[in-house]
């Protein structure tokens, strides 16, 4: 029984690294790794942390498993990108969709992307616009600070942030577990900073704000207000 109880934690953490769906995926990142993959005619695919997909070369089809990714297409040879919630057609044009539990959100950088949701239903959204793809189909479109996209050249920016949601983005990037106490919540940060080394970005939101860290392990950090 204690050799089992010390299994899952073990366990809990080698799923969080490689979550089991991924496992049979063709391409995949762990968390806190992001890969770069050169594409034909000068496009890119980018994975960030915790992504997963397949890639089908004949049928030029990338299918999002998990995760988020960065595709860019600068030919007029269309790729698909299928997600749970629907797929894109992308043709000289660089979109970005991150899946999630609920949905998908789309964003287009620049071009235009067509989306198609489960239902059939074909929409065109235009470089500058981001828009959720749900089950019930694609929500209404709002512009996007591109700085939100910032993970593509590893960095995480803040601009007023609240901490709280700053912390939960920052948590998609760290292996481990990562606490804070609510009343940290509230707080607000502004900055950039590298994605190459979370560690270092806690220190830096502890010394900035007044916080204290306690590290059981690098696996298991927990801030709260300095005393």
């Amino acid at each position: 029984a204690l050799g089992v109880a010390a299994l899952v934690p073990a366990a809990w953490l080698i799923s969080r690294q490689l979550p089991i769906e991924a496992w049979r995926a063709d391409l995949h990142t762990a968390t806190g790794e992001r890969k770069r993959l050169p594409l034909a005619e000068g496009g890119s695919l980018q994975l960030n942390t915790a992504t997963a997909v397949d890639v089908d070369p004949a049928q030029r089809r990338i299918t999002l498993v998990d995760g988020e990714l960065a595709l860019n297409v600068p030919g007029t040879a269309a790729m698909t990108v299928q997600t749970r919630y629907g797929q894109l057609l992308v043709s000289q044009a660089e979109v970005c969709v991150r899946q999630l539990p609920s949905g998908c959100l789309v964003s287009v950088l620049k071009g235009t992307v067509q989306v198609r949701d489960l239902r059939a239903n074909l929409t065109t959204l235009q470089g500058g616009q981001q828009a959720p793809l749900k089950a019930a189909g694609l929500g209404a479109s709002v512009p996007f600070d591109v700085l939100q996209l910032g993970w593509r050249d590893g960095v995480l920016t803040a601009q007023n942030q609240l901490l709280g949601d700053f912390l939960r983005e920052l948590e998609r990037y760290r292996p481990g577990v990562l606490r804070w106490d609510p009343s940290l919540e509230t707080l607000r940060v502004t900055g950039s900073f590298r994605l190459d080394d979370t560690d270092r970005i806690l220190s830096l939101l502890a010394s900035t704000l007044g916080l204290e860290m306690q590290s059981r392990t690098r696996y298991w950090v927990s801030l709260r207000k300095a005393a």
